[in-house]
């Protein structure tokens, strides 16, 4: 017998159910704050899925077996894809520019808890605007989404950071152009070191003691300190992008959802501004979503330089979650009406009302010939709400009986009513 492969998940009807409800739930969210959905190709070019990656996420590409000259792999997100299109519009395009993307990605790594091969991803990405507008537009949409689902402040918290106030720092600190990227890496690794861990990797990349006890100063600094160190351009310049985002959060009712986090930097090094992280308030799970501000990305795909932002939220981590909050919704799977028939002599007049109710609901219909007992049997087990049962005598009065699944009551009601 075969089996699925490892890190893939099968989806049967009631798995598949929930989760439609939590993608309908993110879908109506998004859409409300005017973001249009477009959809790329699930493969992409090699090149394109690598440019400006990393070797970590070279090693994650799922690599397609070459063909000719063609060098194919699995797109892992919809930022890249994204920003490819947009090249081909952009020209043309009306700013800024509001899309979304929910649909299926692909990793190559070990799966663990929280990530897998195989995976549903959200991706909203806006171009065209670098505004603190659209910083917090972005930010508050994050929020939303998860609000949406049932969360609250004591669920999670989305933690903010501006790679030029880092960049900035570490620039500060005189170690060499050459290991800003990889001080920013073990930064980005901050939480998930011990601090002895986190003091040997900075001296490994070359940087001295007095180097190594300013950076481990300054991942404890708060928000309001900032302004008491000494900033050049860049740093001042992401710190008052920090404090004006952080001031329309706070007035418009979403400061609890937020804290400032000097260690946050995002792995990839195309971010180049805005930068967040969300987790869970218990620290149970991996990232629940993380985005930011990606401002040369178009550019580095052969389009004229545009600002741009966005975020992502992975199902896997997601749905943990909301099963450790009690938020996973139960599966809502069956028809709204089941048509059963009292005897064959009716069975033609029971598909030409479910036909019609057809026009306002999901309706099943018996279709192996059993007798009315098993066809109630099998409208409950598939989870009807209501059975409607066409007989011979009622349809003379041009009526049906009518069924209520759950309390397994019945009364009859006018074919012409139920029809309207």
């Amino acid at each position: 017998m075969y089996q699925k492969v490892k890190g893939t998940r099968d989806f049967y009807p009631e798995e598949f159910g929930s989760r439609w409800q939590v993608f309908s739930s993110i879908r109506n969210t998004v859409k409300k704050f005017g973001f249009s959905e477009i959809e790329s190709p699930a493969f992409e070019s090699f090149d394109l899925l690598s440019a400006k990656q990393g070797e970590e996420i070279r090693s994650q590409i799922f690599t397609l077996e070459k063909q000719g000259k063609e060098d194919l792999g699995l797109r892992f997100d919809l930022t890249v894809p994204f920003a490819r299109m947009f090249t081909s519009v952009q020209m043309s395009s009306k700013k800024p520019v509001k899309w979304y993307g929910l649909s299926r990605m692909w990793r190559y790594e070990q799966p663990q808890k929280g990530r897998l091969r195989e995976f549903y991803q959200l991706s909203v990405e806006m171009y065209g605007t670098n505004s603190i507008d659209s910083d917090f537009e972005t930010v508050a949409l994050a929020i939303s989404v998860l609000k949406d689902l049932g969360l609250t402040s004591d669920d999670f918290v989305i933690r903010i950071n501006n790679r030029k106030l880092l960049q900035g720092f570490i620039e500060s600190l005189k170690i060499g152009s050459k290991y800003v990227d990889s001080v920013f890496r073990v930064v980005d690794s901050y939480t998930k070191s011990s601090s002895e861990d986190f003091r040997k990797e900075l001296s490994e990349i070359g940087l001295d003691s007095k180097q190594v006890d300013y950076i481990v100063e300054f991942m404890t600094v708060k928000l309001e300190d900032l302004n008491e160190l000494e900033m050049d351009s860049v740093m001042r310049e992401g710190y008052t992008e920090l404090k004006g985002l952080f001031s329309m959060l706070e007035c418009l009712g979403m400061k609890d959802f937020v804290e400032f986090n000097p260690f946050i930097a995002r792995g990839l090094s195309y971010y180049t501004g805005l930068v967040f992280e969300c987790f869970d308030r218990q620290g149970k799970f991996r990232a629940i979503l993380g985005g930011g501000r990606y401002d040369n990305l178009v550019s580095l795909f052969g389009g004229q330089s545009t600002p741009a932002i966005g975020f992502a939220i992975g199902d896997v981590t997601l749905e943990l979650l909301l099963r450790d909050r009690e938020k996973w919704p139960k599966p809502s799977i069956g028809p709204e009406y089941f048509v059963a028939c009292v005897s064959d002599s009716v069975r033609m007049k029971a598909y030409e009302i479910a036909m019609k109710l057809r026009n306002k609901f999901s309706v099943d219909v018996d279709l192996s010939s059993r007798k009315l007992a098993k066809q109630l049997f099998y409208a409950n087990s598939i989870g009807a709400k209501w059975t409607v049962i066409v007989g011979e005598d009622e349809l003379k009065e041009n009526k049906v009986v009518l069924r209520d699944m759950v309390l397994g009551t019945e009364h009859q009601k006018d074919l012409d009513e139920l029809l309207d």
